[in-house]
């Protein structure tokens, strides 16, 4: 009897590590899949993504260098982080030294809770106005004064991406958490017949190293798209309306809907480009594939126009609604924006400017 139970104790040790090692692995798998954010549902057992015999992940070159075609001399281009979240400006430096090594005077308009300009004075003075995906939302007179702006012939590049990125990714606001995208853009791009989807777009097909980095190609030979046959987006939002630029390719997918179609990413209205990732600024992305041509071109728009009147948006008359001017009944607006000085006014010091190079 003593014999039996001691041939059976190792089966039943082993039996016993074996039950362990099962319920590790459980216990690791529902971990895993109780994240924050899950994979996106794939319908067939063997699709691409899964099939080891296929590369769907097309990494792009990372190559050139970044420059502007326009002389950007006497140019000013405001970038708005008054109204946005935590921009990393660390990250907007390969932008900020094009323009300034090209001529350009780059100003940060934060506002007037940080003793700063009002927005509308800080547009007089300048030629372009970048909007890196707000989170405040603008007052009445500061979308009327932006109207003015663009209508002066102002340009505006207004970027947007789902306002907290998944925990994959980093953008210009830290990581992204969610596929919300930031309501206070909505205003903006409509006022031009733009708009933006919700969700994120993906590609389980063909993608740059992650299913998130879309690609876009050109929809036609515009001053946006000369030079690009192809451009890499992180989780990007679709946009919509105006002259759509770059679409992704097919089989992209939008999170919120599970659709697979192409989606518009850039797209312009007159004086205004949308483009649906901040990324593309990055260092991360900015070289891979035609990314740097792409933002060579943006920059060269942001600096090509001629803003006549000079000093739009000008001061409402008193008493009367107009771009720049509060709106009377409405309890938005923010007052009077001050008359234009007889010089054109030395920036704000909340107002970083880069030195002409």
């Amino acid at each position: 009897m003593a014999a039996d139970s001691s041939r059976s104790s190792p089966v039943i040790r082993a039996g016993f590590f074996i039950g362990i090692l099962v319920l590790s692995v459980i216990v690791g798998t529902v971990a895993i899949g109780g994240g924050a954010q899950s994979a996106p549902d794939v319908s067939q057992v063997n699709a691409p993504s899964f099939n080891s015999g296929e590369s769907v992940a097309t990494p792009a070159d990372e190559s050139g260098d970044l420059s502007m075609s326009a002389d950007a001399s006497e140019k000013v281009v405001v970038i708005d982080v008054a109204h946005a979240g935590d921009i990393d400006r660390e990250a907007l430096t390969p932008l900020v030294s094009t323009l300034t090594e090209n001529g350009a005077t780059v100003r940060y308009h934060v506002g007037e809770r940080q003793s700063g300009s009002p927005f509308n004075e800080s547009l007089r003075s300048a030629d372009a106005l970048v909007v890196l995906g707000a989170e405040q939302r603008y007052t009445e007179s500061e979308l009327n004064g932006l109207s003015a702006f663009s209508d002066a012939g102002g340009r505006v590049l207004l970027l947007n991406e789902p306002s907290q990125a998944s925990p994959a990714g980093l953008g210009l606001f830290g990581p992204i958490r969610s596929d919300s995208v930031t309501k206070p853009m909505a205003p903006l791009a409509s006022q031009y017949g733009l708009s933006y989807g919700n969700g994120y777009l993906y590609n389980m097909h063909e993608y740059d190293t992650n299913y998130q980095n879309v690609y876009a190609t050109p929809t036609g030979d515009t001053e946006l798209t000369s030079g690009v046959d192809r451009a890499v987006f992180y989780a990007a939002i679709p946009v919509q309306g105006g002259d759509t630029a770059l679409t992704t390719t097919e089989q992209t997918t939008l999170s919120k809907t599970r659709r697979q179609d192409t989606y518009g990413v850039v797209a312009r209205s007159g004086n205004v480009v949308t483009v649906g990732d901040t990324n593309v600024f990055t260092q991360e992305f900015l070289y891979r594939a035609d990314n740097e041509q792409l933002v060579g071109n943006l920059l060269d728009f942001l600096v090509t126009g001629e803003k006549s009147p000079a000093d739009a948006p000008q001061t409402a008359e008193s008493g009367e609604s107009g771009p720049g001017g509060s709106l009377p009944g409405t309890g938005m607006g923010g007052g009077t924006v001050p008359s234009e000085p007889d010089s054109t006014p030395a920036p704000e010091p909340n107002e970083t400017m880069m030195p002409d190079e």
